[in-house]
């Protein structure tokens, strides 16, 4: 009889043990994915004193949120301390859709940045409680729920029409850059714009241009959803005196600058070159779809796998490096995108390698 307990006990234990293996406490979450799963946003209230010494800058906070979706604790990482409780104030009042793992509930750690910024007029679509923007990457509209960041979206793009460069301006030789927020449909129509900033006889091209822009849907838990991001698009002057327009946005890592046509003499071209995400997806030619892996859809699981890339000469994947992602999703994904093909990336009219990031979004319809 005795042995018979201590073997029940041995096997209550290893149980106990096992099932805190496979249902972690705590998981850490993106950012980006985290801000999909927001139902209720409390916008930060400008702190007074704070706007009469015309203090900006972001506030980041590690946000602890529970399995029902609320916030249950916030730690300050960064921020002015005239501007961190303001932005603790307000989001310890978000309220979240529940994360799930293997169809469990589970309890996230993520970071949430809020960016105090001040300008003259603050856009009407900010609402009642100030210019207050939403995080670093995206600025919160008014529009819609669900925030997805610039970068992700820039791949979503099927459609791009380029503004005309304003002739006064361009004889006024007005440069700069136009930053609005949109409000793209669950069918992918670009149908809010607000104006955030840019010089006024630039803003208007840079409006009618992304007012024609078209995305793939983006879905959330399968279903097409309507999103707010955020389009940024640059004016120059070349030396020539022609009008330059480009996207103002910058991936982490990615190239920026202008490269002449010639380069110095004796300068040597790099032997590889790194480029935003959105560079590379107009480079690509051909591509394979990932499979679902029968086991992760059988356990209903869904997330984006981030790759670093490294394309050769040729176009052809050459090297590919996983970021993150759930271990079940993440194979197949690198099986895939090894099998994309590019046109080679070129610098002064000769190929180079380039290393960039792909982000594969696996989702389950309903």
């Amino acid at each position: 009889m005795k042995f018979r307990a201590v073997l029940s006990l041995l096997l209550i234990s290893l149980t106990t043990f096992s099932a805190a293996q496979a249902a972690p406490e705590r998981v850490r979450v993106a950012r980006g994915i985290e801000s999909g799963l927001l139902q209720t946003k409390v916008a930060p209230i400008y702190p007074q004193l704070a706007r009469q010494a015309r203090i900006q800058g972001t506030v980041i906070l590690k946000a602890f949120i529970n399995k029902n979706g609320d916030v249950a604790d916030l730690q300050l990482i960064s921020g002015h301390p005239m501007l961190a409780p303001a932005a603790i104030e307000a989001v310890r009042q978000w309220k979240y859709r529940p994360y799930t793992l293997n169809g469990e509930p589970v309890d996230v750690e993520t970071e949430i940045q809020i960016n105090f910024t001040l300008s003259g007029d603050p856009p009407a679509a900010y609402g009642t409680r100030g210019d207050v923007p939403d995080n670093g990457e995206e600025i919160f509209g008014g529009f819609a729920s669900v925030h997805v960041p610039e970068g992700l979206m820039r791949s979503q793009r099927t459609e791009k029409v380029e503004p005309a460069y304003p002739p006064l301006a361009l004889q006024a030789r007005i440069e700069g850059s136009v930053l609005l927020v949109i409000q793209v449909s669950s069918s992918g129509e670009v149908n809010k714009i607000s104006l955030v900033s840019g010089h006024p006889m630039l803003a208007p091209a840079a409006i009618e241009a992304v007012k024609q822009w078209r995305y793939t849907p983006y879905a959330v838990n399968g279903e097409p959803t309507e999103i707010a991001t955020t389009a940024r698009l640059n004016f120059a002057i070349s030396p020539s005196g022609s009008g330059i327009i480009t996207d103002a946005y910058v991936d982490p890592g990615a190239v920026t600058g202008v490269i002449a046509s010639t380069p110095p003499s004796g300068t040597r071209l790099p032997q590889r070159i790194r480029v935003s995400q959105g560079v590379s997806q107009g480079l690509l030619i051909s591509r394979v779809s990932p499979h679902y892996p029968a086991e992760a859809r059988e356990q209903h699981i869904q997330g984006v796998v981030v790759l670093q890339v490294r394309i050769d000469r040729e176009g052809n994947v050459a090297d590919i490096q996983l970021i993150s992602g759930h271990p079940d999703l993440a194979p197949s994904a690198m099986e895939a995108v090894t099998q994309w093909k590019y046109r080679p990336y070129q610098l002064n009219n000769n190929p180079i390698e380039m290393e960039t990031q792909v982000t594969v979004n696996f989702t389950l319809s309903n």
